[in-house]
């Protein structure tokens, strides 16, 4: 481990690295199909959503949607792209620079998938939340009748 301004960086394998970057890209698969069924839910609720006049924060919830969606789609190339930059790391050349260059990077992406985890877990969310309150609104609605 090195210390970087205070904080601590831990240098990984090239075999650790590259078994992050593929659990990485399994989650990140794994949450574009849950987004299509996320835009489908808020498709398929769209009616109940306009009757209770909760569109404001329909389309809070599904402009976050899709920018999860850009978020995941730029981080699955860019993961792809640092997968492929991994043979570096490999090569059996000593570029120290380069190594360390890239090294910093899978830093970085750690740093930005965490984030985006965080983001995307919120989005989630809320588009639950949302359809669970319309589903208990049509549920009482029904009882009353």
């Amino acid at each position: 481990m090195k210390t970087n301004k205070g904080t601590i960086v831990e240098w990984y394998s090239a075999e650790r690295m590259h078994e992050m970057s593929k659990n990485w890209l399994s989650d990140l698969n794994f949450i574009k199909d849950e987004q299509v069924f996320l835009e489908e839910l808020i498709t398929n609720y769209t009616q109940k959503i306009l009757e209770d006049e909760s569109l404001t924060r329909a389309q809070t919830a599904t402009t976050a949607l899709y920018r999860t969606k850009r978020g995941c789609e730029k981080l699955i190339n860019q993961i792809v792209q640092h997968e492929n930059d991994l043979r570096l790391m490999v090569d059996g050349k000593d570029e120290i620079e380069k190594e360390t260059q890239y090294k910093e990077e899978h830093r970085e992406i750690t740093g930005v998938i965490s984030s985006f985890y965080h983001d995307y877990k919120a989005v989630k969310f809320e588009i639950f939340e949302l359809i669970k309150d319309i589903i208990k609104i049509d549920k009482m609605a029904h009882l009353i009748k």
